[in-house]
């Protein structure tokens, strides 16, 4: 017996929360009816197809399963009416403020108990909630690896939303230290960056959003990544994305994503500028190491989101 499926999310940029929504979506549709819902009309909401929610027009979830993709979402009057068989609320963000209001907010006797989901088991222990650490959901049709990535000349880069929080004070300074060394940089969603790098002419420095994440990545050798550190990654998709595409990533020690990294298979974790820098260099003096690498990454994202293991939670969503 089919059950609709809701899941209701702020569209507010081009970021990893809006595309776990939309691919989530469209690998729960094979086994029942899904929407997915904008907590607030916006032009990103339009871009993403999601509906906005307007209880007084009457465009609202109803029934069956409401799953909440993150605890930024503003819980209106509607959810008095919505009347769902079960409520799972994923959580996305390392704010554990945020997240026990959000639970105070659907804690009322017209909705069921809320069951939780973390994208990575830093976050769970972060929140210190019961609830499972589900795979993120990614298109491994869409992230595939590329003959270009490891055959070209040496280029590591990274994508994200275009806001400073996303980048590390010290990422500019590394960044030209590795032009100085011959390493090729390409930075999408980096463009808060562009004072302190305007000196730099071998860095190449994209909005967000304007080229496709697939084809951005297919360019790449080296997948890096770290935030500022006040912002705790909780997962970082686009790590998984890069792991998908077969690019071996280097990434901060600070991010949830840190599940996902065998040190030295599929990529390395680093806590330092000195270790960064390091890490980066051996892996351009090394075209045979990269390769093994690229494999490995493919396989753990094959392993880690794809099979039985994301079979098993895609059921487990629709029961």
């Amino acid at each position: 017996m089919t059950h609709p499926i809701h899941i209701i999310t702020r569209f507010s940029g081009i970021g990893g929360c809006e595309t776990h929504a939309v691919t989530l979506a469209q690998m729960l549709a094979p086994m029942n009816p899904v929407t997915v819902w904008a907590d607030s009309p916006g032009s990103e909401a339009d871009k993403f197809g999601a509906i906005p929610i307007s209880p007084f027009s009457g465009r609202m979830p109803r029934g069956g399963t409401l799953i909440f993709l993150g605890t930024h979402f503003q819980a209106g009057i509607w959810l008095d009416y919505a009347k769902p068989k079960r409520i799972i609320v994923i959580c996305v963000l390392s704010n554990p403020a945020q997240v026990f209001a959000a639970l105070t907010v659907l804690e009322r006797p017209s909705l069921p108990v809320v069951e939780l989901v973390f994208v990575s088991s830093r976050l769970q222990d972060t929140l210190g909630l019961p609830g499972i650490v589900g795979p993120e959901p990614m298109d491994l049709r869409r992230f595939h690896p590329t003959v270009h990535a490891q055959t070209a000349p040496f280029t590591i880069g990274r994508h994200s939303r275009d806001v400073p929080e996303k980048h590390h004070r010290d990422d500019p300074s590394l960044y030209r230290m590795l032009d100085w060394s011959g390493v090729r940089i390409h930075l999408m969603g980096a463009t808060c960056l562009s004072e302190a790098l305007c000196e730099t002419e071998g860095i190449k420095v994209s909005p967000a959003g304007s080229i496709a994440a697939e084809a951005f990545l297919g360019e790449l050798c080296c997948f890096f990544y770290r935030t500022d550190p006040r912002w705790a990654e909780p997962s970082g998709r686009v790590v998984m994305e890069a792991l998908a595409s077969g690019v071996p990533v280097v990434v901060h020690d600070s991010g949830g994503y840190t599940d996902w990294i065998e040190q030295g298979k599929n990529g390395y974790i680093f806590s330092s500028q000195e270790e960064a820098f390091d890490l980066l260099m051996a892996l351009k003096s090394n075209p045979v190491q990269r390769r093994q690498m690229a494999s490995a990454a493919r396989a753990s994202a094959e392993n880690l989101v794809g099979g039985e293991r994301m079979a098993r939670y895609l059921r487990w969503l629709n029961a």
